[in-house]
């Protein structure tokens, strides 16, 4: 059968990868419960425009403030296009490249609580759009509250002496 006109996006996922891990128990009393939060979101493209990464991080415990474990990890997605004729890159949403990871998050988060000396942790379906949304709005919140930065104050050069 063929395309029928139909174009492609001509995108290709190369890899999606974990890039750092961090896991430890915390309060062996604490609740088999969890707050997943993005916590970084970086985007870089190839000088010649080809690739694409997303360097995503993710606390699994955000905001608890005696959590049963400590639990962050990062992944890299890897897309590659085939041609100048292809979506171009600011088409290309996080939030898509964010649906790619999180199965691999999800299967990442389960493995590795398997191997503690707590319950399973298994999370539910993720929205990756409302991730990235709330991403945002605690960045911006953040920058917000920041104070700022006072100017450093002007100095003078020293005078001449004639």
């Amino acid at each position: 059968m063929e395309n029928q006109g139909l174009k492609g996006p001509g995108i290709t996922i190369q890899l999606v990868r974990l890039l750092r891990a961090h896991l430890e128990m915390g309060n062996v009393q604490g609740k088999r419960e969890y707050n997943l939060r993005l916590v970084s979101l970086q985007r870089s493209e190839s000088a010649d425009g080809t690739v694409l990464d997303l360097i995503v991080g993710f606390d699994v415990m955000f905001g608890f403030e005696k959590p049963l474990f400590f639990f962050v990890c990062d992944f890299i997605a890897r897309y590659e296009r085939k041609n100048e004729q292809s979506m171009p890159w600011k088409d290309f949403s996080s939030a898509m490249a964010l649906a790619h990871i999180i199965p691999y998050l999800r299967e990442f988060v389960s493995n590795m609580t398997n191997r503690l000396p707590a319950p399973v942790l298994m999370l539910d379906p993720i929205n990756a759009f409302a991730l990235i949304e709330d991403f945002e709005q605690r960045k911006k919140q953040a920058a917000q509250a920041a104070p700022a930065t006072p100017a450093a104050p002007a100095t003078r050069a020293p005078a001449e002496s004639a």
